[in-house]
């Protein structure tokens, strides 16, 4: 004791120091300390409880990616099916679209063909009628008129330059 003394530290007041300081923490650790303590306790559950949302949010937000991941692929594939397909009904179109020119060409070559082969033969029997009078014509007058042969070539020529008028027309 006397050491303490020689520090200028006296007993009595060294124990209720260390009375006063046991009084003052108790009183701290009652009132600030588990105070203090559950507010810790309550702050780290809402932030472990943040955490637990926020990896679940993670969870779903990369589920939610996966999925529109997914729809896009599909709806892509779907769009490529679409188009492919209307390359195709397009293709066919065209196809058929041909095949009805080439068949209707050839029905108006036909046609054509036809109709010129009718004029020929027209034109055939016209002609044969109009040689027939003409050889008519031409005998008849050969023989209201006996003649020479200079006259004879004169009325051929005539004859022709008739057919040939009747042609134009």
């Amino acid at each position: 004791m006397e050491l303490l003394r020689s520090f200028g530290i006296e007993g009595k007041v060294l124990l209720w120091q260390i009375i006063n300081f046991g009084l003052l923490f108790a009183v701290l650790w009652y009132f600030l300390y588990k105070p203090v303590k559950k507010i810790m306790a309550e702050r780290e559950g809402k932030i472990s409880e943040s955490l637990n949302k926020a990896a679940e949010l993670e969870k779903k937000s990369q589920a939610l990616e996966k999925d529109v991941k997914a729809r896009m692929a599909q709806q892509r594939k779907e769009l490529e099916d679409m188009h492919a397909k209307s390359l195709e009904q397009q293709d066919k179109i065209r196809k058929e679209l041909k095949a009805r020119a080439e068949e209707e060409a050839h029905k108006i070559v036909e046609e054509a063909r036809s109709i010129i082969a009718q004029e020929k033969q027209n034109m055939f029997v016209a002609l044969e009628s109009e040689v027939k009078q003409l050889a008519a014509l031409l005998a008849e007058k050969i023989l209201e008129k006996e003649v020479d042969e200079k006259v004879q070539k004169k009325l051929m020529e005539e004859a022709l330059a008739t057919l040939k008028k009747k042609k134009q027309k």
